[in-house]
C-alpha cells in the first residue's frame, strides 16, 4: 500500500547527505488575449512577417507543408504555426547579436506561444550576457516559441469537443469518475469515456479527410514529433532569411551611422545560409524527445541543444510511458524532510521528532481521509462542496512537479484535513480543477459552429494525438490487457500512477496513424555537442535516464541540479543559471569539480525554507548578478 511504500522510503530520507512536470502532460491553455490583438488577423506567409502583439512581443504565422515527405492525401495542405519572440536587446546587425534559442514546454502538445509569454523575457536575460562578459563579447538572443501542429493558436487545430461548455461538462464527468483504482467502477468508465473521445475525434480528422474536401481535417496524421522536428529546422530558415533582410533594412537607414568596413562586416555576419542555418534549442520534458529527435534527424545543423528533464526517448517511441515514475514518490518523503528542517515557522506540520514521525502523521492523515470526505457548507460567495481522497491524489500530481513553489501549500492543506476543515483544499481544487461554465458560447461560435476555434473546444487532445502518432500501435489492445499495463504503472508510484496509467488508454481507439514515423535509433554526431540536464529527483524523468540517452550522441554533457522538482526551473540555482548561460553563450559544457563525474550545481533555496511565490527573494549572499537571479525566480513562479 502507499503508505507501506512511504514508511520504507522514510530510511531513505534520512540517507541523503543534503537537498537534491506540463510533468508530461499537455498544459496547452490558451494564451491570454491582450485585447487587441487576434491570430486570426495576421495572414499566413512562406516567410516570416512579424507583427507587435500582447504588448511588447513579436508574432507571426509561419506556413509550412502540412506533409513534408508529400506522400498523402494532404501532400498540397498547409499548417500555419504560430510563433512568437521575445526580441534581442540589440539589433541584429550589432556584433553581440546571437540569434534565436528556440523552446519547447513539453507535452507533448504544450504550448510554445504561452511558455514565451510567461517566462520568455526570463530566459532571455539568464541566457544573454551578464556582468560577467567583457569588452562587448557576450551574446544577445532572440528567444522563440512556437504552438506545434495540431495545438493551441497553429491551424490546423486537433479539437476534440464541439464548444468550452461541452469540453467544461467533460472534465466534470471525467473528474467524478475518480482516478482509476480508486473504485470498483473507476477502471470501466474512465476505459469507455478516453475511448469515445479518442475514436470520434481521431475519426473525423483522419478518415474523414477522404469524404470531404475540409483543409482543417486529415491533420491528425500529420502531429508526429518528426515533422515538428522538421518545422523546427523551417523556422531557423525563415529565421535565417529574415535576419538577413532586417540587417539589410537598417544599414539602409539614414540614422545608421556605420563605416563600410563595419557594414561590410554586418552584412557577413547576417548573411543568409540557405539549407544550413544552425539551430540552437532548450527543451524540457517531453521537449527532450522532440529535441532527441530533432538532433538525430538534423545533427549538422545543431549549434546549441539542451535537453531539460530528460525522457526515455526509446520507451515514448515504443508507446510505453514505462520508465517514468521510479523516483516519484521520494518527492514526499522529501516534504517530510524539507518540513523538519523548515521548522514549525514554515511547516504546520512540524514534527520535533524529525521526519519519520512526521511522514508517520502523513500516513494517518492520508489513511483517514480516503474513507471520510469533507463537507463544505454554502457561504455567501460559494455554494456547498464536498473534497475527496481524489482531490488530494490531483494535488499531489501538481506538488511533485514544483516543491519549492508548492510544498507550503501542499503543507497548509494536509494540515487542515487532519482538523477537519477543507477550506485549503476546496480554494484549490476551484482554482486548478474545476472548468469555468459562467459564460455562454459567442456570437462567433455559434456562426461558425461546433468544433471551429471560435467555440473553444479545445481540450487538450493534441496531446494523445501527438503521444499516438509517435507510439507504436495500440488498437488491437483488449480492455483486459490495458488493464494489466494499467496496474504495472500504478504500482510504480502510489502518489500519480492512477493519472500515469489512462496516458495512452486513448491510443487504444485512435484511429489515425502518422505519415512520418522517427524510427531511428537517437545516435548522431552533432555538429557541437549537446548538453543533458537533470534533477536528482525528477517526478516524471529520473536522472538515469541520461545515461540511456547521453550513450547515443557523441561528446554530450551533462548538468546534475541536486534538487528535486520537474526540469531546472523547479529550483533556484545560480551554480546552474551559470553554466546554461556559458554554454550558450561559448559552446563550452559543464566541466565536473574534484570528486565528481559529472558537474553537480547546489539549489540556492529549499522548501518550506521561508520561499514565498508571491514576495521578493532576496539574492544570495556572495552573489552580484541581480538580473540572473531575477530570472530564475521567474522562471520557477511562471513555468509550467
Amino acid at each position: 500500500m502507499f503508505f507501506e511504500k512511504l514508511a520504507q522510503l522514510t530510511a531513505a530520507s534520512l540517507a541523503w547527505s543534503g537537498p537534491r512536470q506540463q510533468r508530461l502532460l499537455l498544459e496547452n491553455i490558451k494564451a491570454a488575449d491582450s485585447g487587441y490583438f487576434h491570430w486570426a488577423a495576421i495572414k499566413p506567409s512562406t516567410s516570416f512577417e512579424w507583427h507587435d502583439c500582447f504588448d511588447d512581443f513579436k508574432c507571426a504565422r509561419l506556413q509550412v507543408p502540412m506533409d513534408w515527405q508529400g506522400h498523402s492525401d494532404e501532400a498540397n495542405k498547409t499548417v500555419e504555426l504560430a510563433v512568437i519572440k521575445s526580441e534581442a536587446t540589440v539589433p541584429v546587425t550589432d556584433s553581440t547579436y546571437g540569434g534565436a534559442v528556440i523552446l519547447n514546454p513539453g507535452g507533448p502538445g504544450g504550448s510554445g506561444i504561452g511558455q514565451v509569454l510567461r517566462g520568455g523575457k526570463n530566459v532571455r536575460a539568464l541566457l544573454s550576457a551578464g556582468p560577467e562578459s567583457s569588452n562587448g563579447e557576450g551574446k544577445h538572443f532572440d528567444i522563440y516559441g512556437f504552438d506545434p501542429r495540431g495545438v493551441n493558436n497553429t491551424t490546423p487545430t486537433i479539437i476534440c469537443q464541439p464548444d468550452s461548455i461541452a469540453a467544461g461538462k467533460w472534465q466534470i464527468e471525467t473528474n467524478a469518475y475518480g482516478y482509476i483504482g480508486t473504485s470498483d467502477t473507476s477502471f470501466d468508465n474512465v476505459w469507455a469515456s478516453r475511448r469515445a473521445l479518442a475514436e470520434g475525434c481521431s475519426k473525423r480528422y483522419a478518415e474523414q479527410a477522404r469524404l470531404y474536401f475540409d483543409p482543417l481535417l486529415g491533420i491528425a496524421k500529420h502531429v508526429s514529433t518528426a515533422a515538428v522536428a522538421r518545422d523546427i529546422v523551417e523556422i531557423f530558415e525563415r529565421h535565417g532569411e529574415w535576419r538577413e533582410q532586417e540587417a539589410i533594412r537598417l544599414l539602409r537607414q539614414p540614422s545608421a551611422s556605420t563605416s563600410g568596413s563595419e557594414r561590410r562586416a554586418a552584412l557577413a555576419r547576417t548573411a543568409y545560409n540557405k539549407d544550413a542555418e544552425l539551430i540552437q534549442y532548450w527543451g524540457f520534458s517531453y521537449g527532450t524527445i522532440l529535441g532527441a529527435t530533432l538532433v538525430s534527424t538534423f545533427p549538422d545543423r545543431i549549434h546549441r541543444a539542451v535537453l531539460d528533464g530528460v525522457a526515455d526517448s526509446f520507451d515514448y517511441m515504443a508507446g510505453g510511458w514505462s520508465t517514468n515514475l521510479p523516483d516519484t514518490d521520494l518527492e514526499f518523503v522529501k516534504l517530510a524532510e524539507y518540513c523538519w528542517l523548515g521548522g514549525p515557522t514554515n511547516c504546520p506540520l512540524y514534527d520535533e521528532d524529525g521526519p519519520a514521525a512526521i511522514i508517520d502523521n502523513l500516513v494517518k492523515i492520508i489513511a483517514d481521509f480516503v474513507h471520510e470526505p469533507i463537507g463544505i457548507p454554502g457561504d455567501a460567495i460559494s455554494g456547498p462542496a464536498i473534497i475527496t481522497y481524489n482531490d488530494l491524489k490531483r494535488v499531489f500530481r501538481d506538488i511533485v512537479y514544483h516543491p519549492l513553489r508548492e510544498f507550503t501549500v501542499t503543507a497548509q492543506i494536509l494540515y487542515d484535513i487532519s482538523q477537519r476543515n477543507g477550506s485549503s483544499l476546496a480554494a484549490y481544487k476551484r482554482v486548478h480543477f474545476e472548468p469555468s461554465l459562467d459564460h455562454a458560447l459567442t456570437e462567433r461560435c455559434l456562426s461558425d459552429g461546433p468544433y471551429s476555434e471560435a467555440c473553444g473546444g479545445d481540450d487538450g487532445a493534441a496531446s494523445f494525438a501527438i503521444a499516438c502518432s509517435d507510439g507504436q500501435s495500440r488498437l488491437d489492445q483488449t480492455k483486459e490487457s490495458y488493464r494489466e499495463y494499467a496496474r504495472e504503472i500504478q504500482s510504480q508510484s502510489r502518489l500519480i500512477g492512477e493519472e500515469w496509467a489512462v496516458i495512452q488508454l486513448a491510443c487504444t481507439a485512435w484511429h489515425a496513424r502518422p505519415a512520418w514515423r522517427y524510427e531511428g535509433n537517437f545516435t548522431a554526431k552533432t555538429a557541437h555537442p549537446i548538453l543533458f540536464v537533470g534533477n536528482t529527483i525528477d517526478p516524471v524523468t529520473p536522472r538515469r535516464n541520461i545515461a540511456l540517452m547521453k550513450k547515443g550522441f557523441e561528446g554530450a554533457g551533462e548538468l546534475h541540479v541536486d534538487t528535486e522538482g520537474h526540469c531546472t526551473y523547479a529550483t533556484v540555482s545560480m551554480c546552474a543559471g551559470r553554466a546554461l548561460r556559458e554554454y550558450f553563450q561559448n559552446g563550452i559544457l559543464p566541466k565536473a569539480g574534484k570528486g565528481d563525474k559529472v558537474k553537480v550545481c547546489s539549489p540556492d533555496r529549499l522548501p518550506l525554507d521561508g520561499y514565498a511565490e508571491h514576495e521578493d527573494v532576496p539574492l544570495p549572499g556572495g552573489e552580484t548578478d541581480a538580473e540572473m537571479w531575477k530570472a530564475l525566480v521567474g522562471l520557477n513562479r511562471a513555468w509550467p
